[in-house]
């Protein structure tokens, strides 16, 4: 675990006035104590000049720009050189759910050895983070779901809400039970709150429950894991997903790639 400084990634796809990802972005560096770096998304539309993106942040001395390099072994370049614990990318819907993937920020979504914050246009300025979804499905992989939760309870006081499905198949459940129990070892570990909500819902739909559940309000961080569909259908299912919770729903989403993190953010 790094103790050097951490930082936030922006990826800006369009300079919004509103400013949501960067007012998101603020919120994450009182958590985990980083600093934010800005650049332009490699796949904006409209590449965006530094004089514009250094206007932009002016009034935000935590934040500054950063040119990323057009080399294939981007975004783990520079996420490893700069101890990049996230990335944040608000999603613009005309232009990234293409029906061609090739030029698409899903690419180093993706790609990333670290977990990226996805914003869409409904996604709530409320960004306190005091609140973390996690739906639980019958994969093993869920744990990785757990680990990143645990930094917002432990640097954040946040609430983590559980939501485990509910299958026929023994195994399946035997692996959900599995994943609370090594659930609650952690989080009693540590200290901080957590709830278990019912749910009656199976793992394919499991996902789906964590945005729609009673208990979950519009600014609260709901944690996916993308799926393990392999090849050229890696990028076009998971990007679909995804998309459609955009589009659906308010909530700001924390997708993990599964053993891929170069990086686990530390207390500052």
């Amino acid at each position: 675990m790094y103790k050097k400084d951490q930082h936030i990634l922006i990826l800006i796809q369009n300079l919004n006035p509103n400013k949501n990802t960067l007012h998101h972005a603020l919120a994450l560096t009182k958590i985990f104590n980083a600093k934010i770096l800005m650049a332009s998304s490699p796949y904006s539309k409209k590449e965006l000049q530094q004089t514009e993106i250094e206007d932009y942040i002016s009034d935000t001395p935590e934040a500054s720009f950063i040119k990323l390099s057009q080399s294939d072994h981007e975004p783990n370049s520079c996420i490893e050189k700069l101890n990049i614990i996230f990335m944040l990318i608000q999603i613009d819907e005309k232009t990234d759910f293409k029906i061609f993937l090739k030029n698409n920020i899903f690419n180093w979504v993706l790609k990333a050895k670290i977990p990226t914050i996805l914003l869409g246009n409904k996604t709530s300025n409320k960004a306190d983070y005091s609140n973390i979804i996690i739906p639980i499905d019958h994969k093993k992989e869920s744990k990785e779901k757990m680990i990143w939760a645990s930094y917002f309870g432990r640097f954040n006081k946040a609430i983590i809400h559980l939501i485990p499905a509910q299958e026929k198949d023994d195994i399946y459940m035997k692996t959900i039970r599995n994943t609370l129990l090594f659930t609650k070892k952690m989080f009693t570990q540590f200290n901080f709150d957590y709830k278990i909500l019912k749910s009656e819902t199976s793992s394919k739909q499991i996902d789906e429950e964590a945005f729609k559940n009673p208990s979950t309000k519009e600014s609260d961080l709901v944690i996916l894991m993308t799926g393990k569909t392999q090849g050229v259908f890696f990028l076009r299912f998971n990007s679909k997903k995804i998309k459609h919770y955009i589009r659906n729903y308010p909530n700001p989403i924390l997708l993990i790639n599964p053993l891929k993190d170069y990086y686990l953010p530390c207390e500052g």
